[in-house]
């Protein structure tokens, strides 16, 4: 560990891993904002229309976390997880095939169809690319393993949603750079996943219940009698539900209170990634490989303080003043200050999340890592839905934006305190 957590990525058991989860997040972006690019300023006759189709994406492409996940725990720790990574990256290709062809007919049906097998293709690979981890790396590497994933995926995040909007011209040949860019991603993912060594199964004898309802409440009783494990799956949650918040607001933010153009925009999305992936870098640094709760309450305590900050911080700006550019909104501290609160709020999250993750990998059962972990994808999905929906009422009862922030601040602190007395005391 003398070298820091990046000789992973020289490992054969850890690189075509790491290769082909971030391919795969950059791809799941990458398509989806190229689609909503294409509908919003190409397809779509109102704006109306537009905010239907991207309401309707985001629905069909979190619903197969709900309806499949059991099932993708289930094979996950029944069969190898390496070539289960391969047939669901076979999957991936097939689908960007049709995905390009789509968007070159601009066919928003087979666009939804395709987003809707994405969304099954990241409820499949997610299980395994957490539970495989302990089949090819020591414990003391799992911690920075997890932040090499955790961080990475957000810049995978970043990277698809940025090429994927810059992508497209209109239908035809306007989303030919689009196409390049998913179906390249695709087949190198692809071509990686072949290169992860054998994780044989250690639940061979199990018995797949096809029965979507009946296996997902199977999975949870099996995992929701371990506390620790559940509370680890609420915590990773939560971090999921305030990032869903924070983007969600965070363009209206930017726009109808800050004032600022579409490059601020950009530049806070790229902070907030950025940030992420750092907190996750520097806590597996902190912890020295060691899975430890440690930094984990003091990590929400200051998100809250930095959230609470960015509501403080807010200027009273007129709706009447033209939007600002990049350096104009960077010129004045108190827009320094919002950026750097936004920044480390990220950072925490960061901080937060990695041990969790970690954590839910060395402590499962062997036998039902992956069940495991395909448990925290539903409930992250739940989480996700509920932070959509407070959100809803949020706007329902006409709050600024700005006290948005300061609401997450105060219930992130009720959080962080509630974890402060499980885990501490």
């Amino acid at each position: 560990m003398g070298v820091g957590i990046f000789y992973l990525l020289k490992k054969k058991t850890f690189l075509p891993l790491f290769m082909t989860q971030f391919l795969g997040a950059f791809n799941d972006n990458a398509f989806k904002l190229a689609m909503l690019t294409l509908i919003s300023y190409f397809l779509s006759a109102s704006q109306v229309q537009s905010e239907r189709y991207q309401v309707i994406a985001g629905a069909l492409y979190i619903f197969p976390f709900f309806l499949l996940s059991a099932t993708a725990g289930q094979l996950a720790d029944k069969f190898d997880k390496a070539r289960m990574a391969r047939i669901t990256k076979l999957f991936e290709v097939v689908l960007m095939a049709i995905g390009g062809l789509a968007l070159y007919l601009g066919n928003i049906f087979m666009m939804m169809a395709t987003l809707t097998g994405m969304g099954i293709h990241s409820t499949f690979f997610g299980p395994i690319k957490y539970a495989i981890l302990p089949d090819h790396l020591l414990k003391p590497e799992l911690l920075g393993a997890t932040a090499l994933i955790e961080g990475s995926t957000f810049l995978a995040i970043l990277l698809g949603t940025t090429l994927g909007t810059l992508s497209v011209g209109g239908a035809g040949t306007g989303s030919l750079y689009a196409i390049i860019i998913t179906c390249g991603a695709a087949v190198v993912g692809l071509i990686a996943s072949c290169f992860i060594p054998p994780a044989p199964s250690t639940a061979v004898d199990l018995a797949v219940d096809w029965h979507l309802w009946r296996a997902t409440r199977r999975m949870f009783k099996e995992v929701t009698c371990k506390e620790r494990i559940m509370t680890a799956i609420f915590a990773i949650s939560w971090f999921w539900l305030i990032g869903s918040v924070v983007l969600t607001k965070l363009p209206d933010y930017t726009n109808y209170v800050l004032r600022a153009n579409t490059s601020v925009f950009a530049t806070f999305l790229a902070l907030f990634s950025i940030g992420i992936a750092l907190g996750s870098l520097v806590i597996s640094k902190l912890l020295t490989g060691k899975v430890l709760w440690r930094y984990v309450p003091h990590s929400l305590f200051l998100l809250s303080l930095f959230a609470c900050d960015i509501y403080w911080a807010t200027p009273v700006t007129s709706v009447d003043i033209p939007l600002q550019s990049l350096r104009e909104f960077f010129s004045q501290l108190s827009h320094l200050r919002i950026t750097i609160d936004l920044f480390l709020l990220a950072f925490c999250g960061g901080l937060f999340v990695v041990p969790l993750y970690t954590y839910l990998q060395v402590t499962s059962d062997g036998w039902m890592r992956a069940r495991t972990i395909a448990s925290n994808n539903i409930f992250n999905a739940l989480f996700m839905v509920a932070g959509a929906l407070l959100v809803m009422v949020l706007l329902y009862f006409h709050l600024p934006i700005a006290q948005v922030f300061l609401i997450l601040g105060l219930m992130n602190f009720c959080v962080a305190a509630a974890l402060w007395f499980v885990l501490l005391t």
